[in-house]
């Protein structure tokens, strides 16, 4: 079985510094390279918010890693793990993927943040493609290798909770 780890905007600015960091996703990083440790000799593809000031995604969230800044570059403890990086202007990162990936792969294992908007609607898209072709692959999402940023009007914990729920529902493993 061939797989492949997909690791979605795991940032400087979610991780480390600017208007969405998070220590709950800073928090993911040691487990994320133990995990990745173990992967060595699987396919990965890093997948990167690269924005520019007026990309239409900055009308629902604050100006954040933006093209060639410190914010959008893998934060260093992951950059030694990192095989393929493909950039992306907005949440979802299905649709910068080359869509040949999907058919050289049999499983396909999601970690990164955030949970709710990124990772979700990453897996959810790709589930559902794989669906549409009638290819009964798995899409697996590591639960403790997954996290969200909290703020007064998003609840981490509620949204993390939803989240892998909506994902489970959809048909997404989660381990």
């Amino acid at each position: 079985m061939k797989k492949i780890t997909i690791v979605i905007d795991m940032l400087s600015g979610f991780a480390k510094k600017g208007a969405l960091s998070s220590p709950l996703i800073n928090a993911i990083i040691k487990p994320m390279a133990a995990f990745l440790e173990t992967r060595i000799n699987v396919d990965n593809i890093f997948i990167c918010d690269a924005h520019s000031a007026n990309d239409i995604e900055m009308q629902s969230y604050p100006i954040h890693c933006l093209k060639g800044s410190e914010e959008a570059e893998v934060v260093s403890e992951l950059q030694k793990y990192v095989k393929q990086i493909v950039h992306k202007n907005s949440t979802n990162g299905f649709f910068e993927v080359s869509k040949q990936i999907w058919k050289e792969y049999d499983e396909f294992e999601i970690i990164g943040c955030c949970t709710d908007i990124c990772v979700m609607q990453f897996a959810t898209t790709l589930k559902t493609y794989l669906n549409m072709l009638g290819e009964n692959k798995n899409v697996i999402i590591y639960k403790d290798l997954v996290a969200t940023f909290d703020s007064p009007s998003h609840k981490a914990d509620e949204y993390q909770k939803m989240a892998l729920s909506l994902m489970e529902n959809a048909g997404i493993i989660i381990k």
